[in-house]
């Protein structure tokens, strides 16, 4: 296996409804735990009521984040922070991110650009959907692996945020270097093949297909670490493909040590 070779075809991963997630169904929990025990990801079915309105909020949010996006560089510039957790987030290869601190929006002084204002309200309702689900399933994962449940209390969210981003990169350019994921669950929603993973058979990459209204829930380090490996972070790597790619993701992390 070397890191540099090409993806060779599709990973095919399991999908899981969040409707029977959501309800606790013992079959699609049991899928779960199989699915993050060995590929270490899965397809997320968002279609049912459980989503309610997180769909539409996204549709909202992508349409004005691409305008952030599109000014200059010294209005975005303004939202830069020296912590790599927050803010705008800019690169010499066509990639743009601004992440938006959980904590913050908990505590009222989230300060989003001018462009993303007119939908504060479906950025917030997105951050505390995609955190609250996460945590869920988090738990629900632990509870039926026979683990302790971590420390995931909302009102102290540590790390946890929410990112938007674009890029226009190249085809073919190399996005992100093979690396699995930081905090404890992370979940994706994107419009373009962009993820390659690593198949833990064959030792070659694959490239994930995209599902409509379906993210991608991965383990990262904090929850295999948690587990004692009996969950599994994908080593994972991002290449630009055909067109440019928007991006909407949640990454969960656990609570600061004491938080319960």
């Amino acid at each position: 296996m070397s890191l540099g070779e090409k993806a060779e075809g599709a990973l095919k991963l399991q999908v899981l409804s969040y409707e029977r997630l959501n309800a606790r169904d013992n079959d699609e929990v049991q899928k779960m735990v199989r699915a993050l025990s060995d590929e270490g990801l899965f397809f997320l079915d968002m279609n049912g009521p459980s989503a309610g309105q997180s769909l539409q909020d996204l549709s909202a949010i992508l349409r004005h984040q691409r305008e952030f996006f599109e000014r200059a560089p010294e209005v975005k510039s303004k939202y830069k922070t020296d912590f790599r957790f927050k803010g705008f987030i800019p690169t010499d290869i066509g990639v743009e991110l601004l992440r938006l601190s959980r904590e913050e929006c908990i505590q009222g002084i989230l300060d989003l650009p001018h462009d993303l204002r007119p939908v504060s309200a479906n950025v917030l309702s997105t951050s505390s959907f995609l955190d609250g689900l996460l945590r869920d399933l988090a738990a629900t994962l632990f509870t039926a692996m026979g683990l302790q449940p971590p420390a995931l209390d909302p009102e102290q969210p540590g790390l946890s945020y929410l990112t938007l981003g674009i890029s226009k990169a190249q085809r073919g350019t190399c996005l992100v270097e093979p690396h699995e994921d930081e905090g404890f669950l992370t979940l994706t929603f994107y419009d373009e093949p962009f993820l390659e993973v690593l198949d833990r058979t064959t030792k070659e990459w694959k490239l994930l297909e995209v599902n409509e209204h379906m993210p991608i829930v991965n383990v990262a380090l904090e929850s295999q670490r948690r587990s004692n490996d009996r969950l599994y972070a994908p080593l994972h790597r991002v290449t630009h493909g055909e067109n440019e790619i928007d991006l909407i993701m949640y990454d969960l992390y656990e609570s600061p040590s004491g938080a319960v």
